[in-house]
């Protein structure tokens, strides 16, 4: 929920809108997933963690918010390895690989 604050300050997620717009980049990639590769939106953060971003269809401050989530860090089980040019598979967190 966003206070009146947040509202005159221009913030989303603790965030201000111009931050977030700054850090994150969206583009296309191949992602192996479990049915096979497929085309999907992934999202740049900070020039440097790539992450599956399976929510297209959100928009304005809706997506701003999730955004956000992706900054804090809340999104790592999204987080992609680009392993050939446009070609991505998930990291998998240290405690689920064999």
């Amino acid at each position: 929920m966003r206070s009146p604050i947040d509202v005159l300050a221009g913030r989303v997620g603790g965030f201000k809108k111009m931050e977030i717009a700054r850090r994150t980049v969206p583009c296309y990639k191949h992602v192996i997933e479990k049915e096979g590769p497929r085309l999907a939106v992934c999202l740049l953060v900070d020039s440097g963690k790539l992450y599956r971003f399976p929510f297209e269809s959100s928009r304005g401050i809706r997506s701003l918010a999730i955004k956000a989530r992706y900054l804090r860090g809340e999104m790592e089980h999204l987080r992609l390895r680009e392993f050939q040019p446009g070609l991505c598979r998930y990291v998998e967190r240290a405690d689920q690989a064999v």
